[in-house]
């Protein structure tokens, strides 16, 4: 794992959630793995998966698609491990005007433990989360990295989703049209809600106007939804769907994300939860 890039370890990050709902019809979307609360010193965290809110809302039955490990602990990409949960045990983001849900892992991959199933995945740190010193440190037009699953597609033999780069179309440090949100130039299509969106740089990148040489990353945002050009000639901005339709909408190559930041408020609730 030493060997690994930060674009390759981002690919274990993320899930594709397939899910059932209780009218019967099937959705995808995109999910990511994070530790929240951690205690470093004392190894403590909670192992979360994060998403939209619509991706999940209604869901009956959700199904991810892990990696398999060696008894060593590596990859082994080409073998999937496959968990089904009934009901929905998705917990909303505290403000429900907020379009994220999550699912504590722990009793999930405890089960998995103890029926000697084993899995390979690399969570997300909250020390990845962009807060607002970092995005005010950040140029009005930065380029974007976005790992997910548009329209369900991945690499389905070797079992990873799919990267996509764009770049930030309004300023990061900036709330778009009021909201804790980001206008983003990439492509979204249905099944990228949910995907997580960073500022990753390899080998060197600008800070202000000094080139640095080394590698960052930070976790931006949250993609949930993207401006559509309509078949009436009008343009909408809607949550990005999550079940096949007819094709009756254009999208615009934008999308929008929720600040990652909002997940510190995730956090604080898990907290308050465990106290």
């Amino acid at each position: 794992m030493n060997n690994m890039s930060l674009s390759e370890m981002i690919t274990y990050s993320t899930l594709r959630i397939v899910c059932k709902y209780s009218d019967g019809t099937v959705g995808s979307g995109t999910g990511f793995i994070m530790n929240l609360c951690s205690v470093k010193e004392q190894n403590i965290c909670i192992p979360v998966v994060i998403t939209n809110n619509h991706v999940v809302e209604n869901s009956i039955e959700t199904s991810f698609e892990f990696c398999k490990a060696t008894k060593d602990g590596f990859p082994i990409d080409t073998e999937p491990f496959s968990i089904t949960i009934t009901g929905n045990a998705w917990i909303h983001h505290p403000d429900k005007n907020i379009d994220l849900r999550f699912l504590p892992l722990k009793t999930i991959l405890d089960e998995v433990n103890a029926t000697g199933g084993r899995i390979f995945y690399i969570p997300l740190d909250s020390d990845l989360i962009a807060d607002d010193t970092f995005l005010s440190s950040l140029k009005a037009l930065e380029e974007v990295v976005m790992v997910g699953y548009p329209q369900g597609l991945m690499d389905s033999y070797n079992h990873k989703p799919i990267m996509r780069r764009g770049t930030t179309a309004t300023h990061p440090k900036n709330n778009y049209m009021g909201k804790s949100e980001i206008l983003l130039d990439i492509a979204a299509y249905p099944g990228s809600s949910g995907s997580p969106v960073f500022i990753l740089n390899e080998g060197s990148y600008l800070s202000g106007n000094t080139l640095q040489i080394g590698s960052r990353i930070k976790l931006l945002g949250v993609l949930y939804a993207g401006p559509q050009f309509t078949a009436t000639g009008t343009i909408s901005f809607s949550n990005l769907p999550i079940r096949p339709t007819p094709i009756i909408n254009i999208p615009n190559n934008l999308g929008i994300i929720i600040k990652a930041k909002k997940i510190f408020e995730i956090e604080s609730m898990l907290k308050n939860l465990n106290h």
